[in-house]
């Protein structure tokens, strides 16, 4: 086992960005496809659940109307997938983008606790939990992946603001 563990090391795969540029694809790609989802009308009433127990978001209904709240999440939506795709070219987007990121998960993983029914009869009772309470524990790792693209966002950022860009370039060269 240390043999392969000393041969995968060796990687490129493993020795470069790979799982940062990995990571920030999928998110932008999660994002899109979420904030796409947030134009029909099915979806705006499958958030009624989610959003009025939500603790950090439970004002949008009273604020925006059912369509409207979805409306906004969707733009809000695409406005983080759009900063997390410029963040490629450009680390302060990068790191507004992942900022967004984790307020959304934020937003979402603190439901979990206040979901009605979520252990209820029809699944079983506890570990068995309903479908749509299921559908928030992927949020758990959804933060876990933005709490990772901030952390490097903002060490990319604070490094690009003390070294110098020619700096930075001939090192590339050199490598």
């Amino acid at each position: 086992m240390d043999a392969l563990i000393a041969k995968m090391s060796k990687l490129d795969i493993v020795q470069s960005d790979f799982d940062y540029h990995f990571t920030r694809a999928t998110m932008i790609i999660v994002f899109f496809v979420f904030g796409c989802q947030k134009w029909f009308d099915y979806e705006a009433h499958a958030l009624i659940p989610f959003i009025s127990h939500g603790p950090l978001i439970f004002w949008l209904y009273p604020v925006f109307g059912i369509r409207g709240a979805a409306f906004f999440l969707g733009s809000a939506e695409w406005l983080i997938a759009t900063l997390l795709l410029l963040g490629f070219w450009n680390k302060k987007f990068a790191t507004f983008g992942s900022l967004g990121s984790c307020a959304t998960y934020v937003a979402t993983v603190t439901i979990i606790p206040f979901f009605p029914d979520a252990w209820a009869a029809p699944a079983g009772g506890f570990p068995a939990a309903t479908l749509p309470f299921l559908f928030l524990m992927k949020d758990i790792v959804l933060l876990a992946a933005s709490v990772y693209l901030l952390k490097r966002d903002i060490l990319r950022a604070a490094a690009a603001e003390r070294v110098p860009l020619t700096e930075i370039a001939q090192r590339e060269a050199t490598q």
